[in-house]
């Protein structure tokens, strides 16, 4: 096994691990059982639990937004069909991303109050996730009536409120499907501002 298959799979354990137990209920014991490596393995790739808990963060990031960037919307040239196929990609992942829950949100009501490191991780992380929600569905606010939709910026502030909460509540009732029936209604609500068919 190489070095960086290693390291894969040790930041895949870490990470179903933190999901299921939290940050501070996970060991760095249980993570090296889980991902089948040494202690020494762990020593190999990371200074500690906090430097192992942020370099999970960032793979997680990177792989999700890999998963959302590359959606069939990503070939659609109209800018606001762009927006609406975006909401029906992440619609049609939501589950595969966060059926067992969210790291960010995980380590923001654990940590944040206590671990400035991750505090500041964690809050540059959902700037970038907001941005980037921002980016996709810009061509909405353009194509809505005056003052119907909020800014860009707020909009896809709105829409990270919205799936955060969407994954909390998925998690808390076992139903990922309110995943999906969240991102639904804010695309009806989308398409009412745009006096579109629902």
């Amino acid at each position: 096994m190489s070095l960086s298959e290693s390291k894969e799979r040790m930041l895949a354990a870490a990470k179903a691990l933190m999901l299921a137990q939290g940050y501070g209920g996970t060991t760095v014991d249980a993570i090296c059982e889980k991902a089948g490596l040494t202690k020494g393995s762990f020593y190999h790739f990371f200074k500690s639990k906090e430097d192992l808990g942020l370099a999970v963060l960032e793979w997680s990031l990177t792989k999700g937004g890999k998963l959302l960037s590359e959606g069939p919307h990503a070939a659609i040239a109209d800018p606001v069909a762009r927006a609406f196929g975006f909401l029906d990609h992440v619609e049609a992942c939501g589950a595969e991303l966060w059926s067992e829950g969210c790291l960010l949100g995980t380590y923001a009501s654990e940590l944040a109050s206590t671990n400035d490191r991750v505090q500041a991780t964690v809050a540059r992380m959902f700037r970038e996730v907001g941005a980037y929600f921002s980016s996709e569905l810009a061509p909405l606010v353009g194509a809505a009536p005056k003052g119907s939709l909020p800014d860009a910026e707020a909009l896809g502030e709105q829409f990270l409120a919205l799936l955060e909460g969407a994954i909390i509540l998925g998690k808390a009732y076992r139903d990922p499907a309110r995943i999906r029936v969240a991102v639904q209604g804010f695309r009806e609500n989308m398409q009412r501002a745009l006096a579109l068919p629902v």
